[in-house]
This record gives C-alpha cells, structure tokens and sequence, in this order.
C-alpha cells in the first residue's frame, strides 16, 4: 500500500473516530441531562428526537454546528494529509529520477536536494554512490583503452624481431647468405632478435605480475645514498660504453628508506636505459642528486637529452607508450612503467618534468626512515 493511500485511510479512521466521539458526547448530554429553570439539574429520559428536527431549538443549531464542526475537520486533515503526502513523495520523485539517470548510466548526474530532514543523508550518500560509480567508470574506460594500447604494444613489439627472425631465417633457406661469414652475420641477427623477444616477453610478464599484485617484495632498511652509489658504480662502465656519463650527488649518508633494493635497482637500471636510446648528443650525461626532504627521500634522474611536451609528460609511465612513435626500435615501453608500479608498491611517487637547461628528469620520492642503521 502506498503511503498516499496509508495516510487517507489513516485520515479517514481519524475522521470517524471524532465524529463518533463527538455523537456520542451529545447524545449523552439530551438523553440524560436537562436544564431547569430554576438552575438546578435532573435526569430525564427522551423517548422521542423531535427537538432536533425544531429549526428553533438549541438542539437543532447543535446539530448545525457539529456538521460544520466536522466538514471543518475534514478540510483541515484533507490540506494537512495532502501536504504531509507533498513532503513524502516528493523526495522519493527525486530519488526515483536520480536512480533513473543511474540506470542510463548517467553518472555524473546529482540530487539537489535542500530539504533538512530524513531525506537529506539519503540524498547526499545517492551523491557519494553516483561519483564513485562515475569514478569507476572513468577508471573502467581508462583501463580499457590502456589494454588495448597494451595488446597494440605487445603485437608490435613482438611483430617487429619476429619478422627480422623470418627474413633471415628465408635468407639462409634460400642459400642467400652463401659465404660462412654472411651465415655468421644472420645467425648473429637472429640471436640479437631472439634475445629482444625474450626481454620484451620477460618484462610483459613482469608488468602484469606488478599489475596484479602478484609480486614479491623484501623491502629492507638501508642508506639510499651510499645504495645508489654503490648500484652507479656497478653500472658506470657499462653505460660510458653506450655512451651516457653518470654522475652522483646531493645529500650526505646517514639518509634510509625501506625498500627493496634488487627493484630499486631494476627503477635506476630502467631509468638509465631509457636516457640512453634516446639521448641526442653522442655522450648524454646524467645526473643521479639524492636530497633530504622532510619525511621524504628525493631521488632525481636528470640527463640532458630532449625535452618533452608538459601534456605527454604524464603518459611516460603507461604501458607501451612512446613520446615520439618513429622511435619504436628503442626498447619495449615498459621500462617506465614497470618503474612507475615499483615505486607505488614501494609507498613512493614517481613523475617525470623537464629540466630548466634542456633535457628530461625522473623525480622519486620515497618514505624516510629515522635513525642510525
């Protein structure tokens, strides 16, 4: 039963339980009491109602008034029920036209709703529910479009040695490749390729771990700088042969953090790749400074390589993605955001900017540690 259809059988009781009281009251009053002349009362039965048909007698303009007296009672309850019903039903009109829109998946619709009642903690947890139903489907749409840029990746990436595989795997079916230092050449060719494919395939399945949360960290207590010192130190002649100078500097030691430091490591490995595919200059340079920043470690990866434009800056971290698509021999596109995921698990931020002088820097900030190792 609606409460429309509640409140009117509701009045309607009301009503006759008035009417009722109110006749019994009077008749009460004209069966057993009179008035006498004289002031005094006596009790006195009527065996018949003929005062009450006289248009002149008191009984007659008692009845007049209690039939107006009721008609009154009925217009005010109909005006009082018609209103109360207003004040319940409309609320529930705009819940039901907000649940509407969500069903149209209109999520970013909102009740306005200025009423102080009952009402109002329904509405605004309607709002909550709506943004974070429009904030999930932004997120579902993202995600979506991410795993297609990621397939689109994957079967690029993979397509590209592949093919290189097959045409000289051809070469050296056809008898192409005649002379044993050709064969040398080819076999060399498609053991680099070979070796890509392996690489690409081993960071897919890296990523998708990461993404899953899937994957295993021993994050241990440690001196970031002496860390990073000690991982460039490793990495210096390395990266001098492919051309990109390493330097270290900023804070002194005595500066911890708490995490893994094998993943640490893969952030610098990945961050010092990427600088140098695709550094400009035949020697880039690339300057690693660690710096104390209340409760945070600021790690900062500057190079001197080109800059990028401020709205492709945020996209670095995505699976796949390439600031410049001509470059789609250098690296996978997942070094970044594999880097991106390690530092999040981590607890940190990671976000790329350019440099004042020209070139681009990966900033980390992570968690400080207090005290003495």
């Amino acid at each position: 039963m609606t409460i429309k259809r509640q409140l009117f059988f509701s009045n309607i009781r009301m009503v006759l339980v008035t009417i009722g009281g109110i006749m019994a009251a009077f008749m009460a009053v004209r069966i057993v009491m009179v008035d006498l002349p004289h002031g005094a009362w006596r009790f006195r039965e009527h065996s018949n109602f003929e005062s009450f048909r006289s248009p002149g007698s008191g009984a007659f303009f008692l009845l007049v008034f209690l039939a107006v007296f009721v008609a009154f009672i009925c217009i005010i309850n109909s005006i009082l029920s018609y209103r109360m019903a207003k004040r319940i039903t409309k609320p529930l009109d705009v819940l039901t036209r907000g649940v509407r829109h969500i069903h149209g998946n209109n999520f970013a619709y909102r009740i306005e709703y200025d009423g102080d009642d009952e009402y109002s903690p329904v509405c605004e947890a309607f709002n909550q529910m709506a943004a974070q139903l429009q904030a999930s489907a932004e997120r579902r749409i993202k995600d979506e479009a991410n795993r297609r840029e990621l397939l689109a990746g994957i079967s690029h990436d993979l397509r590209t040695p592949l093919t290189t595989i097959n045409g000289y795997l051809d070469g050296l079916e056809s008898g192409v490749a005649s002379t044993l230092k050709m064969q040398e050449k080819y076999f060399t060719v498609i053991k680099s390729n070979a070796v890509n494919m392996k690489q690409i395939i081993e960071q897919l399945f890296l990523f998708s771990k990461l993404d899953m949360d899937d994957f295993s960290f021993s994050p241990r207590r440690f001196d970031i700088k002496r860390a990073i010192s000690d991982m460039v130190e490793e990495l210096v002649e390395e990266y001098a042969m492919k051309g990109l100078v390493i330097s270290v500097s900023g804070t002194s030691t005595n500066v911890f953090v708490n995490v893994d430091a094998t993943h640490l490591r893969r952030v610098l490995v990945n961050i010092l790749e990427n600088s140098a595919q695709y550094k400009e200059k035949e020697t880039g340079c690339m300057e690693i400074s660690v710096s104390h920043e209340n409760n945070f470690v600021c790690l900062r990866f500057a190079d001197d390589g080109p800059g990028l434009s401020p709205d492709i800056l945020p996209n670095l971290f995505n699976a796949f993605y390439r600031a410049d698509p001509s470059r789609h021999t250098k690296g996978s596109g997942l070094g970044l955001a594999i880097s991106a995921k390690i530092i999040e698990r981590s607890g940190g931020t990671i976000h790329a900017e350019n440099n004042d002088s020209g070139g681009l820097a990966i900033v980390i900030r992570l968690p400080a540690e207090t005290g003495e190792a």
